[in-house]
């Protein structure tokens, strides 16, 4: 399956679970278009803006740093992760990412069924 920049949607986030401020999500695929994901996106996280710490049971949440610096929560204990890094959360454990750093943070997020 292609699908181009112009097909995707791109929607504003707000204080999603509990975090700091705003940030936007791309979805490159929706749950129609990939069976087996519940989110497929970038998402673009200015200065200061995070998502809270959250807890995955039944699904598994995968992040990959594309551009910044992500402090990513992960079971209490913080992490300093940058391009090319990666977190995957899920078994009943919790995780968070939040951009203190100066410049925007983009990262995939894959939450996985």
């Amino acid at each position: 399956m292609i699908k181009r920049r112009q097909e995707m949607k791109t929607e504003p986030r707000f204080q999603v679970k509990g975090g700091r401020g705003g940030y936007e999500s791309t979805h490159i695929f929706t749950t129609a278009e990939v069976d087996k994901v519940n989110l497929f996106a970038v998402n673009t996280l200015p200065p200061g803006s995070s998502i809270g710490v959250h807890p995955h049971t039944t699904e598994g949440e995968a992040y990959v740093i594309l551009r910044g610096q992500a402090t990513v929560t992960e079971d209490g204990q913080d992490y300093l992760l940058g391009p090319g890094d990666a977190e995957y959360c899920t078994g009943g454990h919790s995780h968070g990412i939040a951009n203190d750093g100066d410049e925007t943070l983009a990262f995939l997020a894959i939450i996985i069924k």
